[in-house]
């Protein structure tokens, strides 16, 4: 039912070729893929690609994915895609070129598609994928939510590449784009279980949102944001940060709301990108007014351990409120974070190795994750992970 296929992709003969093997006896319920830029590029040479399967749902991913087979250096133009065959269960795709000032009625009408193309239009999924251009995942979450309402799960990843110069990339099957909302539906015969989490720890500072401009923070506690958020970090010696891209001085030390599900505390991150000359610091998710934002911590040893405690917490979860074990997973991780632990990033894929034995999964590094907390409601945030387990159908199960 499930199975992890990397495929070389330095052109679209090796590309098709691949997929021919794999998929001439019977095509995929879904598709879904991840690698870096240049194989995702490959696949706009890729003839009837709705022949392998009907149902595509890509992105670009930071340098490029991780899986079962191993984790790709920048060299490489490898394709890895996680692919479902379930005739019993139904699974639908659409996508939209992403329209600033539309975006939620855009997601909205893109999943009422996705529904219909699986052809359960009076029934709600077990679980939304969603893949996109960077910008407007809140948008694109609450158009979601308008037609299946908040207890949904929506997960995924925002597209990424090597060096944050907007090269990243989608592919719905028909089209490799830069500016895609991409959305897949599941209705799986096999249980899921998922699990968002951050690898940071708060700390003793904080302060209220007072002032935004989109993205940006531009007043905490009514004072600009750079000036308290430089006096945060001055507590641990840290140089002040000056106008411009911040994004690896700030990867250890970025903004978190300190949310609670059934008296639990977590974190739901953002991450600085620029300094505005006016003070004001751009993130990559939106915060608002009245907001209480906190200083964050992480290390390197913190974020290698996080990919499989995020894996084993969704495994629990499968076992006690499903009875089954975990038959696939697909994870991501973001690019951030990745790009800090790069020379420890095989103790990463060790680790989970070691949490899914003998099980494909596939991981996309991501410039924003998309997750559900324990208190039921969907989110973006930034620095995030999380992880969706598929269990084992039904006949491996009674074997």
């Amino acid at each position: 039912m499930f199975k992890l296929l990397q495929i070389d992709a330095s052109n679209s003969q090796t590309l098709t070729t691949a997929l021919q093997s794999a998929f001439a006896d019977e095509p995929a319920s879904l598709l879904i893929a991840s690698g870096n830029v240049a194989s995702m590029q490959a696949l706009r040479g890729l003839n009837r690609a709705q022949q392998y399967s009907q149902n595509w749902i890509a992105c670009s991913s930071c340098i490029g994915a991780a899986s079962t087979a191993g984790v790709d250096q920048s060299a490489d133009r490898r394709l890895s895609l996680l692919a479902i065959t379930d005739p019993a269960g139904s699974y639908g795709v659409a996508s939209v070129a992403q329209t600033e000032g539309l975006i939620t009625q855009q997601a909205a009408t893109t999943i009422q598609t996705a529904i219909a193309r699986a052809g359960r239009p009076a029934e709600l999924p077990a679980l939304i994928w969603c893949m996109q251009a960077p910008g407007f995942e809140e948008q694109i979450i609450a158009g979601i939510q308008q037609v299946v309402g908040d207890q949904v799960p929506i997960l995924g990843g925002s597209a990424a590449d090597d060096e944050v110069q907007a090269s990243w990339c989608q592919f719905d099957g028909q089209q490799v784009a830069n500016d895609l909302l991409v959305i897949a539906v599941l209705y799986p015969t096999v249980a899921i279980s998922s699990y968002f989490s951050s690898g940071y720890s708060n700390q003793p500072f904080h302060g209220t949102v007072t002032a935004v401009s989109g993205r940006r923070v531009v007043e905490i506690d009514h004072q600009n944001a750079l000036q308290v958020y430089n006096g945060w970090l001055q507590h641990y010696g840290l140089p002040a940060q000056q106008p411009g891209q911040v994004i690896s001085d700030c990867t250890f030390y970025p903004l978190g709301r300190q949310l609670t599900a059934r008296d639990i505390p977590f974190s739901l991150l953002s991450l600085p990108t620029h300094i505005h000359p006016d003070g004001s610091i751009e993130t990559l998710s939106e915060l608002q007014p009245g907001e209480v934002v906190t200083l964050m911590s992480g290390s390197k040893e913190q974020l290698v351990r996080r990919a499989s405690h995020v894996v084993r917490v969704a495994a629990n979860n499968l076992r006690l409120r499903h009875d089954t074990e975990p038959a696939a997973a697909l994870l991501v991780y973001c690019a951030g974070c990745m790009l800090v632990i790069r020379d420890h990033i095989e103790q990463v894929q060790q680790s989970l190795l070691e949490a899914l034995p003998d099980i494909p999964y596939l991981v996309a590094f991501t410039f924003g994750e998309q997750g559900c907390f324990a208190d039921g409601y969907n989110r973006h945030g930034n620095l995030m992970i999380s992880a969706v387990l598929f269990g084992q159908p039904h006949q491996e199960q009674q074997s």
